[in-house]
C-alpha cells in the first residue's frame, strides 16, 4: 500500500518532465533557435493534462494514507507541508497554461508559466529526497 503514492507520483514527474522538454520547444522557437513546427502544442497540453491529474491523485493518496495510517496529514512534516505548496503552485501554472492553451495570453503570460513550472521542479526534487528517505522509514517499520 505504501508504495502506491511514490509510483503515481513518479509517473507524474515523468509526465510533467516531458510536458516541460515539450514546452522548451516553444521557448526556443519564441528565440529564434527553431522552427515554429518544432513546438508540438497538442501533445505539450495533452501531457500537461496527464501530469496535473497524475499529481492531484498522488497528493490524494498519500494525504488519504497518512490520514488512515498515522490520523494527521500533516504526520511527515516538511514533506506534507512542502506537498502543498506544490500543489498550490503548479495549480497557478496549470491555470496559466489553460489560458494560453484558448489563446488568451501572451508571450509574458507564457514565459511567467514556464518560469512557474519549472521553477516548481526544483522544490519537486527536493520532495523526492524527502520521500525517499520517509519511504525507507516506512519500509522498515511496517
Amino acid at each position: 500500500m505504501v508504495l502506491i503514492h511514490p509510483i503515481i507520483i513518479i509517473m507524474a514527474i515523468l509526465s510533467g518532465l516531458y510536458t516541460g522538454y515539450l514546452g522548451w520547444k516553444r521557448f526556443q522557437f519564441k528565440r529564434g533557435r527553431a522552427p515554429v513546427s518544432a513546438f508540438p502544442w497538442q501533445p505539450h497540453i495533452r501531457w500537461g493534462k496527464r501530469f496535473y491529474i497524475l499529481l492531484w491523485i498522488g497528493f490524494f493518496i498519500g494525504l488519504g494514507y497518512l490520514l488512515y495510517m498515522q490520523g494527521n496529514v500533516f504526520a511527515t512534516g516538511l514533506h506534507a507541508y512542502l506537498a502543498v505548496l506544490i500543489i498550490i503552485v503548479f495549480s497557478i501554472g496549470f491555470y496559466l497554461g489553460m489560458r494560453l492553451s484558448k489563446g488568451k495570453g501572451s508571450d509574458r503570460l507564457a514565459l511567467i508559466h514556464m518560469v512557474i513550472q519549472y521553477g516548481t521542479f526544483l522544490l519537486v526534487f527536493v520532495q523526492v529526497v524527502l520521500g525517499v528517505i520517509l519511504l525507507t522509514f516506512f519500509l522498515h517499520s511496517g
